[in-house]
């Protein structure tokens, strides 16, 4: 897959990627404090939960390495894949089939 996958595509995956469903295949999360979820960072070893999930703003933060980021960086980060693997495979997860990059787009 060649080309870039558009702006309007990588929002769209973004939005309808729950962070606590995505993180939480692999992190056991638990409640925090009103609209946040804690577990124990998978980015560096800990005892106590200092990583967090806000799952209206899309986002994870760990205040112990300031490991931080939304579904798709999670995605890169964690699973070690691509930008544009990361968003295909949110998007298949979404019910989304991405259409077929621009070509022309990659070369701006």
């Amino acid at each position: 897959m060649s080309g870039r996958i558009r702006d309007v595509d990588v929002t769209y995956v973004r939005d309808h990627s729950p962070i606590d469903e995505v993180v939480g295949e692999y992190v056991q999360l638990k409640g925090a404090s009103v609209g946040s979820l804690k577990g124990l960072c998978p980015f560096h070893d800990e005892k106590s939960p200092s990583f967090h999930v806000t799952p209206s703003k899309g986002f994870y933060h760990c205040f112990g390495c300031s490991a931080h980021g939304d579904a798709i960086r999670w995605m890169t980060d964690q699973r070690g894949l691509s930008f544009m693997d990361a968003v295909k495979e949110l998007a298949e997860s979404a019910g989304m089939q991405l259409p077929a990059p621009d070509p022309k787009a990659a070369a701006k």
